[in-house]
């Protein structure tokens, strides 16, 4: 048996699996993600800057920047 490894655009991924998913003799066998795709990326920073807005309106409660870092330091 072969393995073939093909770089296909986000926006084809479905059709492409489509079409693999109908042949019996093909495993499609996907990859462990190890990152995010480009569409998490944005619906992570648009979810920040909505949470943004709200802590300006005061209709959230943010966290002090000291806190903050000391996650990051957690991590």
């Amino acid at each position: 048996m072969a393995t073939l490894v093909l770089e296909i655009p986000n926006k084809k991924l479905k059709f492409i699996k489509d079409i693999l998913s109908h042949l019996s003799y093909i495993k499609v066998q996907e990859p462990e993600p190890d990152e995010d795709t480009d569409e998490e990326v944005i619906a992570n920073i648009r979810q920040g800057a909505k949470e943004v807005r709200l802590i300006e309106q005061e209709k959230m409660k943010g966290r002090p920047f000291s806190e903050f870092l000391k996650k990051l330091d957690e991590l």
